[in-house]
């Protein structure tokens, strides 16, 4: 099957746009085959209707109540013991559900740092990465306390490393305006270094409310493009 010209670079686009806009794309592509400096521009398209979707993603707002769901289980599951675990606090039981926890609340705040669109510059990259870093160590000590590595200070470590990514992308959210969320994240990164698993429940319980404001803004945005649910 023939690949007409530019096909390709239309398949780096959302598929929510791709519905509505890739046909009438590719028959102007096909009238005048794009040039390097067309297909740069088309680049550039795919990058800005992912920041700026035409329809809102409904991922933000489900990793956010995953997260806060979780959270909330394992908050539980250690204060209602007679003999609260050590911090960091986790039971060997709840490992894997901390893991899944984990996994949301980075998807969580890439969500978050999402609605900056392309404001924030560097110091907003910078904080993504720490994030993605953070939450990356966090997972990996998680899943090898799981299978009986080690655990203790290093998990501790790990999970101070994923609340410094999340403060740094609630403090550029807040900086951009956005200060519900903003400030809601930071409240997220602060509690992760408390050293009670009583806090697991405060982080849940913001998660939560940050996931119910991003569902509601989601179905405000949903109406208003008119696309179907």
């Amino acid at each position: 099957m023939r690949v007409r010209p530019g096909e390709r670079l239309l398949h780096l686009y959302p598929r929510t746009w791709r519905r509505r806009y890739a046909d009438e794309m590719l028959a102007v592509l096909e009238q005048r085959p794009p040039g390097l400096r067309d297909r740069l521009d088309l680049a550039r398209g795919a990058l800005d209707a992912h920041l700026h979707p035409a329809v809102p993603s409904r991922v933000p707002a489900t990793a956010s109540l995953s997260a806060g769901a979780a959270w909330i289980v394992l908050g539980l599951a250690s204060v209602l013991q007679q003999a609260p675990p050590d911090w960091p606090g986790y039971l060997a039981s709840t490992l894997g559900l901390a893991v899944v926890g984990a996994v949301a609340a980075l998807v969580a705040v890439l969500g978050v740092s999402r609605r900056l669109g392309d404001r924030g510059g560097r110091i907003r990259g910078f904080a993504v990465v720490v994030a993605i870093l953070g939450h990356a160590v966090w997972i990996t000590a998680l899943v090898v306390a799981a299978v009986g590595g080690p655990y203790g200070a290093i998990t501790a470590a790990a999970q101070t490393a994923a609340a410094f990514g999340t403060v740094a992308i609630g403090l550029v959210v807040v900086r951009a305006g956005d200060g519900p969320i903003g400030g809601a994240t930071v409240v997220v990164g602060v509690s992760m270094v408390v050293p009670s698993p009583a806090a697991w429940l405060v982080i849940g319980g913001v998660w939560t409310a940050i996931g119910l404001r991003q569902v509601v803004e989601w179905a405000d945005r949903q109406g208003a493009s008119g696309a179907p649910a």
